[in-house]
């Protein structure tokens, strides 16, 4: 069972205001420009087009929602500035012991 409660307002807040600072603007499908933060997700990503491959990693990303048709965007974290890990483009295992900071 998870606590996991949602994106706090004040991230939200982070995120419209990052988005806005980049020109983010109105739904590529309908136009029109009521967007909410919806939820953090992780984009899986692999190291080639092999089928089997073991190398993968995930990008962590925010879904955006259109309010008016229901598109959903997925905008990667880090670029926005507000992935806390500022050091780490694809959220990669941590090269040192103590995991817990991710």
């Amino acid at each position: 069972m998870s606590n996991y409660k949602g994106i706090s307002a004040d991230e939200k807040h982070r995120i419209v205001a990052a988005l806005k600072s980049r020109g983010a603007g109105s739904c590529p499908r309908c136009r029109d420009s009521q967007w909410t933060v919806s939820e953090y997700s992780r984009i899986e990503v692999q190291a080639t087009m092999e089928r089997d491959t073991t190398e993968r990693t995930t990008i962590p990303a925010v879904m955006i929602v259109c309010e008016h048709c229901g598109f959903i965007s997925q905008h990667a974290l880090q670029p926005l500035g507000v992935w806390p890990h500022a050091d780490a483009i694809h959220d990669k295992p941590p090269q040192h012991a103590n995991a817990s900071t991710r």
